[in-house]
């Protein structure tokens, strides 16, 4: 009896090792796809980093901030609008505006997930426009002698591919690590850099979003009509309204109008 035991347990023990090494792969996999992320983070943080300091806040506030935030349009406006004496209040709200634009992506990108709500908000952290492009473009293979990362939604041929939760958190993890330290350099070296690096540094995250854009977008029309569409209504809304809400209703409608051209086969674009 006790060796019956131990022989249908074995294969149960075997699936959870298997199961546990191939979220480990997936992890890794992840941190090895979101390394440029993080070192593109790198220098901005630094600039924020200078800048922070520049405008009255200390060193552990600085770094307290980009722990608790991790957004970097946020955080450099934040900076601005603290520079200029602006109230709590109104940095708060206008970070509210100016990030509304994540509630899209994140709904968006929870139809690539099957987690549950502490997953989720954990993920939801980790969104930017950077990690959001990489996760959501992800195209992930099988590692050997592993399970199918798919999951079955529907009858027949209806399938809907979940990206594994751990590679997820691998790519933002990754990512969060490099605009940390970013951070904690530029308040390091605050003093030794010159006065117009905030500047120049703060470029770097638009460059790095429209790296990660233009490859998915040459490799279909449809992806690079929408987001040229996102980004012409994106310029004409901002002419008459504050540009978060500019932002987050381009991107709206830009999508509305993929899904409308394109329809269900709008994320095989």
């Amino acid at each position: 009896m006790e060796s019956y035991t131990n022989l249908s347990g074995a294969p149960a023990k075997a699936r959870k090792n298997a199961a546990a090494w191939e979220q480990l792969w997936y992890f890794t996999k992840g941190l090895k796809q979101g390394l440029p992320i993080a070192l593109g983070y790198f220098p901005s943080a630094l600039a924020y980093g200078v800048m922070a300091l520049a405008a009255g806040l200390s060193a552990r506030q600085t770094i307290l901030i980009s722990v608790l935030v991790f957004s970097g349009a946020g955080q450099f406006m934040a900076v601005n609008l603290l520079s200029g004496g602006a109230p709590p209040l109104a940095i708060i709200t206008a970070n509210l505006v100016v990030n509304l634009r994540y509630f899209v992506m994140s709904a968006s990108f929870s139809r690539r997930l099957n987690v549950n709500w502490l997953q989720a908000a954990i993920i939801g952290f980790g969104v930017t426009d950077e990690t959001f492009v990489m996760n959501y473009l992800a195209d992930l293979e099988k590692p050997a002698l592993s399970g199918s990362p798919l999951g079955e939604r529907g009858t027949g041929n209806e399938q809907a591919v979940y990206l594994p939760p751990s590679y997820v958190l691998g790519v933002n993890s990754i990512s969060y690590a490099g605009w940390i330290l970013g951070t904690y350099a530029g308040t390091l070296f605050a003093d030794a850099l010159p006065p117009g690096f905030g500047a120049g540094m703060g470029i770097i995250l638009y460059a790095m979003f429209i790296a990660l854009l233009i490859p998915a977008a040459a490799g279909s029309w449809g992806i690079g009509g929408v987001a040229a569409a996102g980004g012409a209504l994106c310029w004409l809304l901002s002419q008459y309204l504050p540009f978060g809400w500019a932002m987050v209703l381009a991107t709206t409608l830009a999508a509305a109008g993929g899904v409308i051209i394109w329809g269900e086969g709008v994320d095989g674009l």
